[in-house]
């Protein structure tokens, strides 16, 4: 009677059907908008393929900044991070929390900030010229990608370096000081062993993240010179209208990407960044270490909080301040942006469950190879270039009379699909566990659909869908890839604007624009940080 329960349980087609859906949905997007690329346009000679000497300067920039960039991030990190565990200072949670707000911050405000700083008026030129140095830093070029790269990975790598150290147990602790453990043997010996779990997962995220960054190269290249690949499709798309090349370009990206991708996953697992806080003992530094750590953390602390800083204060102190509110432009882009985000995440929600639902059942039926499959599909969206999939989309519809409602649905589906990896990688804990722990409950009762959900479900997904749908918003709010290709007077969003006014140097109304961005990402970034309290004290409540 059990097997034959059982056995009925399995062949019930509706438990597939979402996850199936899903799929489905990607394979054809997907294929058919990579085909429509591939398709179009004269194919591209691949005997030229290694004798194309602008090929070889994108491929060997892509690798030397992401590679440079990535090294930096973790080094820098590495320092803050400890500065930051040892230290006790005021401010302490509330710095944490800034470096957590850089994670929702859309890269082009981050630029717009950056550039009040170190650029040719910024701040650093201003405090030069106060004591009598004649000194401009050059913020475009390799050197304004590494900083604005550093800008957004340190406090990546900070986050990730610190829950390492929380994870060492106090007794080793009190150990290394009876045995005088001091300096760099404390650092071999006590850390590093933790440091190390850490050290390969953190280089290859944010080595990642740097080849394939877009805006960042966009606007602070400065030129052909300083090129990725990412920029390399865009430029072959929008400037010579090459589909075949764009079409290899993002095929060698996706190679790439996807061996990045399969290396880190191999080697280990990702790390956690929920900091664990418990009671620890730390033994008293010297005065050297002492003051070297502060030196640490107020450059470091300075170097994040200026950008931030600057983007209030240009906003308010500039002469025009009022009459950009009143540019309709603005309103406009608000009102796209602010309705995009909100139907993206919805969408992203929506697939990411359908998806999990497939995976986790998988699971359940011991086939955990398949379910790994699918999850990986899904993730592996990162690999694909956004501005590919959104041209793809095009040249699908185009044969349809493409007004500003079918850029719409393109934009809505590009942020979704994006969104989805981040997504994947929230939801999935939580559903994983409510399958291991109800589901024969749910067996044995019948209860299954829309009433498993409501009454068995909820309850743990809450704060995770609420967690997911705010950064899936917040992605979406700041995203730039494929707006880059449609936007026009008509239809724009507040990256897309900020960047033409960057472009065009109205100084007083991009600021007012990044303040707009700030303001919705600090909201969301509030919200996401209560769903986050909220599920501690949650979990905190179902351990007691």
């Amino acid at each position: 009677m059990n097997k034959w329960f059982s056995r009925r349980h399995i062949m019930r087609p509706s438990q597939y059907a979402a996850g199936l859906s899903v799929l489905l949905l990607l394979v054809c997007v997907y294929g058919g908008a990579l085909q429509a690329v591939f398709n179009t346009g004269e194919p591209y000679p691949w005997r030229n393929l290694w004798q194309d000497d602008y090929l070889h300067r994108v491929l060997l920039f892509s690798f030397g900044q992401a590679s440079l960039s990535a090294f930096l991030s973790v080094f820098i990190g590495g320092i803050f991070a400890r500065a930051f565990f040892y230290q006790s200072f005021k401010g302490k949670d509330f710095l944490l929390k800034i470096f957590s707000l850089t994670f929702v911050l859309p890269s082009l405000v981050a630029i717009f900030g950056l550039l009040g700083i170190y650029g040719s008026s910024g701040w650093a030129v201003k405090l030069l010229q106060a004591v009598h140095i004649q000194w401009r830093p050059d913020i475009y070029g390799l050197s304004g990608i590494l900083i604005a790269h550093l800008f957004f990975n340190i406090p990546l790598a900070v986050r990730m370096f610190l829950q390492g150290l929380h994870n060492i147990p106090n007794q080793q602790r009190q150990l290394a000081a009876q045995l005088n453990l001091r300096g760099w043997q404390f650092i071999r010996l006590i850390e590093l062993p933790y440091l190390r779990q850490q050290l390969l997962p953190v280089f290859m995220l944010i080595f990642t993240l740097c080849f394939t960054s877009f805006a960042i190269v966009l606007t602070l290249g400065g030129g052909p010179k300083y090129t990725t690949l990412e920029v390399a499709i865009y430029q072959a798309i929008i400037f010579d209208f090459d589909l075949a090349k764009a079409a290899l370009f993002a095929l060698l990206q996706f190679v790439f990407c996807f061996t990045l991708f399969g290396l880190s996953t191999l080697f280990s697992a990702a790390p956690e960044t929920n900091l664990s806080y418990k009671e620890l003992w730390i033994a008293k530094q010297s005065s050297a270490v002492k003051i070297w750590q502060i030196l640490v953390l107020i450059l470091v602390g300075l170097f994040i909080l200026l950008p931030l800083v600057n983007i209030v204060a240009a906003a308010f102190s500039a002469e025009e301040f009022i009459s950009a509110w009143q540019d309709p432009q603005l309103w406009r882009a608000m009102g796209f942006s602010f309705t995009i985000a909100p139907l993206s995440a919805c969408l992203s929600l929506l697939m990411s469950m359908g998806l999990l639902l497939l995976s986790r059942r998988l699971v359940w039926l011991h086939l955990t190879k398949i379910a790994n499959v699918i999850m990986n599909l899904g993730m592996l969206i990162l690999a694909v270039p956004g501005l590919i999939l959104a041209v793809g989309l095009f040249l699908l519809l185009q044969k349809m009379e493409f007004g500003t409602a079918h850029l719409f649905v393109v934009m809505v589906m590009c942020n979704a699909f994006s969104a989805m990896p981040f997504v994947i990688r929230i939801l999935a804990p939580a559903m994983n566990n409510n399958m291991q722990y109800y589901e024969k409950l749910c067996q044995s009762l019948g209860i299954r659909g829309w009433q498993r959900f409501r009454l068995i479900e909820q309850h743990k997904l809450a704060q995770p869908i609420k967690y997911a749908f705010a950064l899936a918003c917040t992605l979406s709010l700041g995203d730039f890839t494929a707006i880059a290709l449609f936007g026009s007077q008509q239809f724009s969003s507040l990256p897309y604007l900020l960047y033409q006014q960057l472009g065009s140097y109205r100084g007083d109304q991009a600021a007012v624009t990044a303040l707009v961005l700030l303001l919705m990402c600090l909201l969301i970034f509030i919200l996401v940080e209560g769903a986050k309290n909220s599920d501690k004290n949650e979990n905190a409540n179902d351990k007691t």
